[in-house]
């Protein structure tokens, strides 16, 4: 019994050391700025799971623009989903390509640009099986989600790339 647990401490060690961590952990984030207004045009799901990340990294969250160092624009949020192909013999859909996009900008509240205004965009094809349904919807929606992630680490990784020059300190 020990030496199983042994191994399973060795493995975790080897892993921890290796670099590896879970998906969709967003590890220790450093940003050059303290406060952050979020405004949304259309990209709601977006910019909410931005600010509580932000939150729980100790970012504060404003209600004003005015007052923020940086502010975040985040537009044009789509998820959408169009037919690639389709059986010729029975005419029944095969193939779906799953797309989600969004645009970011950051500038500070007197206009000056922090990150150019920039787009982000997904695109995953997904085989589709009538005869398994279900699990092709369930398939799908777990793709979504995916790319959902990779879009918001791929966001994250743009907001560390954000340096301000504060006067004030």
């Amino acid at each position: 019994m020990s030496f199983k647990i042994n191994i399973l401490i060795i493995g975790i060690f080897f892993l921890n050391g290796c670099g590896f961590h879970l998906r969709g952990s967003e590890g220790d984030i450093s940003l050059s700025f303290q406060t952050v207004y979020v405004q949304s045009e259309n990209a709601d799901k977006l910019a909410l799971e931005v600010k509580r990340i932000f939150i729980e990294k100790g970012i504060e969250v404003l209600p004003n623009a005015q007052t923020a160092q940086v502010v975040l624009y985040f537009r044009n949020e789509q998820s959408k989903r169009r037919v690639l192909s389709v059986s010729s013999a029975s005419g029944k859909l095969e193939e779906v390509e799953l797309s989600y996009h969004v645009d970011i900008e950051a500038r500070t509240p007197d206009d000056t640009i922090l990150l150019e205004k920039r787009p982000i965009h997904l695109i995953r094809d997904h085989r589709y099986d009538e005869l398994t349904i279900l699990a092709t919807g369930a398939e799908e929606e777990i793709l979504r989600k995916d790319m959902f992630r990779d879009v918001l680490a791929q966001v994250m990784r743009r907001i560390q790339s954000i340096r301000i020059n504060d006067e004030s300190s």
